[in-house]
């Protein structure tokens, strides 16, 4: 150890400077998280980190030291602040790495696909913010104190709050910013003041500080903030679309990825005109169906499933619909349950429309175009309480729709088992479990969750008690099988908005997931767990009101107020006359009609959309399909650590020259004594030029020239009169001398750097920023 030799006051400025502009920092994550929760812990992270490692400095504890100690203390910290429940005798165990492990696992899952805001109460996304500002605190720590950076100090700070803002929304964005702009010029003021006094060391005499530098530099960084925030607002582009979107991107193709497509969806195009429907009753109308479960979300099986047959309990209920394209993308037709007779225009052109029988989907033989119409005909299941209190559920299609996978949490099995005990049949465990989701004390409605219905995303959910449709669908689907009965997840619309008479307006917000069970001799029922949501039609069996978000619609994003030329909307639909399907409106299978052996065949096309088998959902979807942030984020960050050192001392280096020369010689001079100490020169500052070349061709022969050449400019610099020495004079090597004594100081770094073993050079690449 050794003891400092900076100023306590100036130091300590220094360090509370820096923590301020870690905290502007941290107030910046108000635009990826809710609420302000999150300020408090991180407000506590920053004065922590910052502190123990100002406590270290002024022990004299060296870097090496003083730097791991102070990201153990973060992480600990972090560990005790969000997992404390997990750790034993303030020790982290076992559990509380696991806990960890699950929660950053659920993040990463849930990064390609999060949009701002997210809930601070979600741990795993709490810590990984705190945990990248821990970063943040430990390198601008270093920068500043241990490598004796200024402004450097701040690129850490900076460069977290820029990827913040690339991935947040606009909340605060110009106060933030302007308040993050104001704690960097006082903390680099302030560094400034505690480091300054080396370029007196040797060529100059000591500056002395003007006891107006305190006041000045607050009031310089209010105006420049003050500026900042009321000029950044107004240079030309800055409200101009973005070259790259970065938050939460997401078309109108909800069959893409349906799942995880619903809470962009629901945010980004929550206003857009989709389409509408004239049909004879409200219903959800739906575009797929997800039988298979992973655990990590539900999907598409790999394989065909057996053909579910019609309904056997009675027709059931008659739903005719005229589906109208405004802004739906892709070539799913969204439909009332269940599908039985179709048929479709576009631009004049008839169309012939497939059924996926595994997902319960209409396919278009071609992607959709604004005023496509399709005429549907669906059968409802007769879903009468009375039948369904009856009902059995072994006769299920096929065993997926029972398969659960072995790493589900316990706490679902646990609370299924709570719920369903005593109930006698299937209907009464659907409606108890369906009660329990909807009751506000237990469950509330948040958009502000992301997306995900993995195992790591339910048992969030269950400590959170707050999401979307999607964790509402996907768990109680989950439940079900866990009680026995076979389930799946529905993904399309809830009902829209009746403008006029039977016509329905579908816009963004109405996507929606509902699970879907199968009872025997019934079919698949649709059941509502989602708080303010009901199904139209279903109020008998699920004793819930029809509801949906009716907070109307807009023109965004072009699809126009007014409906697009097609279909009269006072006109009834057309796909059944005389309550008589017509035989052109009756889906044909997906198989081959010009086969004249095996009908069963599948049919095979050279255009993959006109097989009508769906675009892959799930893992499938993402291969190749997202942009991958997270080893891009890896990578960047990793070259950013490489590439820092050096850019630190390349900009010292600028900066000494824009100085003028006397200040180059100043840097190069200090930066040979340097290298010479690193080599194991023994030098100190009383030394003379002359004495340190004499030490350093003792220690190192070969580095006697060039020290013996700068050691002879700066005893000139010394004591010749002032504006004696002509620095534009041109050097031997360089453009001038001052130039000269910056190829002999890199000259004498280099043969230091050779003498030195591995691992020391890689200490001094990151340590020392001459």
């Amino acid at each position: 150890m050794s003891r400092p030799t900076t100023s306590l006051a100036k130091d300590a400025a220094a360090t509370a400077a820096l923590c301020a502009y870690t905290i502007a920092v941290a107030v910046g994550f108000a635009r990826v998280f809710s609420g302000w929760a999150f300020l408090s812990d991180f407000v506590l992270f920053a004065v922590v980190g910052h502190g123990v490692s100002f406590g270290l400095r002024r022990a004299g504890v060296t870097g090496w030291l003083a730097i791991p100690a102070q990201i153990v203390a973060l992480l600990w910290l972090l560990t005790m602040v969000y997992y404390g429940s997990t750790v034993n005798l303030i020790v982290p165990g076992g559990t509380t790495w696991d806990a960890i492990d699950g929660q950053l696992t659920l993040v990463r899952d849930q990064f390609p696909t999060a949009v701002a805001p997210v809930l601070y109460d979600v741990v795993g996304w709490a810590s990984l913010s705190a945990l990248s500002l821990a970063m943040v605190i430990v390198m601008s720590d270093a920068f500043a104190f241990r490598a004796q950076a200024r402004g450097e100090a701040l690129v850490p700070g900076g460069v977290l709050f820029v990827f913040i803002a690339a991935l947040g929304d606009d909340r605060l964005r110009i106060a933030s910013t302007a308040l993050l702009v104001g704690t960097g010029v006082l903390a680099v003021i302030a560094l400034r003041q505690l480091h300054d006094r080396d370029r007196s060391t040797v060529l100059s005499p000591r500056r002395r500080t003007v006891s107006l530098v305190a006041p000045m530099a607050v009031a310089s960084a209010v105006v420049i903030a003050l500026l900042a925030g009321a000029i950044g607002p107004r240079i030309p582009g800055a409200e101009a679309e973005p070259l790259y979107e970065t938050k939460g991107r997401s078309g109108t193709n909800l069959i893409d990825n349906p799942l995880v497509d619903i809470r962009s969806r629901l945010t980004n195009l929550g206003n857009v005109k989709l389409f509408r429907v004239n049909a004879d009753q409200a219903a959800y109308w739906r575009v797929i169906a997800l039988p298979a479960f992973d655990g990590q979300r539900f999907t598409l099986p790999p394989s065909d499933l057996d053909t579910v047959d019609p309904p056997t309990s009675g027709e059931g209920a008659r739903i005719r619909q005229q589906i109208q394209i405004l802004a739906l993308e892709g070539n799913a037709v969204p439909a009332a349950a269940d599908p039985m007779q179709a048929s479709g225009t576009s631009g004049g052109q008839d169309l012939r429309l497939t059924r996926q029988n595994e997902s319960s989907t209409l396919l278009s033989p071609q992607d959709f175009a604004p005023g496509d119409v399709f005429d549907v005909v669906s059968v409802a299941p007769d879903a009468d309480p009375a039948v369904l209190a009856t009902a059995g559920v072994d006769e299920v299609p096929d065993d997926i729709y029972l398969a659960l996978p072995d790493d589900l949490p316990d706490v679902l099995y646990a609370e299924t088992e709570r719920l369903t005990a005593g109930l006698a049949t299937p209907y009464e465990q659907a409606l108890a479990l369906q009660a329990w989701f909807r009751d506000p004390n237990e469950f509330t409605y948040s958009l502000e969750v992301q997306s995900g219905h993995d195992s790591n995303a339910i048992e969030s959910f269950f400590e959170v008690r707050a999401g979307y449709c999607e964790q509402f669908a996907a768990t109680y689907a989950a439940m079900a099988r866990v009680a026995g009965i076979p389930s799946r997840v529905a993904v399309g619309y809830t009902q829209g908005t009746q403008e006029e008479a039977g016509w329905f307006t579908v816009i963004g917000k109405n996507a929606h997931a509902w699970p879907e069970l199968w009872f025997d001799g019934i079919g698949w029922v649709a059941f509502e767990p989602t708080p303010g949501r009901g199904a139209p039609g279903a109020e008998g069996y699920t004793n819930v009101p029809a509801a949906q978000d009716d907070s109307g619609a807009s023109t965004e994003g072009g699809s126009g107020a007014d409906p697009l030329p097609g279909p009269d909307p006072t006109a009834p639909p057309t796909v059944v006359q005389n309550d008589t399907p017509s035989p052109s409106t009756t889906v044909r299978p997906a198989t081959d009609p010009n086969a004249t052996g095996n009908t069963n065949a599948p049919f095979q096309s050279d255009d993959p959309d006109a097989t009508g088998d769906p675009v892959p959902v799930g893992e499938d979807a993402d291969e190749g399909g997202g942009f991958p942030w997270a080893p891009i984020l890896v990578v960047g960050f990793l070259a950013l650590l490489l590439l820092v050192p050096a850019a630190i001392r390349r900009v010292r280096r600028l900066r000494s020259r824009s100085h003028g020369p006397h200040e180059q010689v100043t840097a190069a001079w200090q930066r040979a004594r340097a290298a010479a100490v690193d080599a194991g020169v023994a030098g100190s500052p009383s030394m003379t030029p002359t004495e340190w070349t004499a030490a350093t061709a003792a220690v190192m022969p070969v580095a006697a020239r060039p020290m013996r050449s700068l050691a002879e400019v700066v005893d000139l610099v010394m004591f010749a009169p002032p504006g004696e020495v002509d620095f534009e004079h041109r050097g031997t090597f360089g453009d001038s001398i001052a130039d000269d004594c910056d190829l002999w100081a890199s000259q004498i770094d280099k043969i230091t750097t050779d003498t030195l073993t591995t691992p020391r050079r890689i200490e001094r690449y990151f340590t020392d920023y001459r």
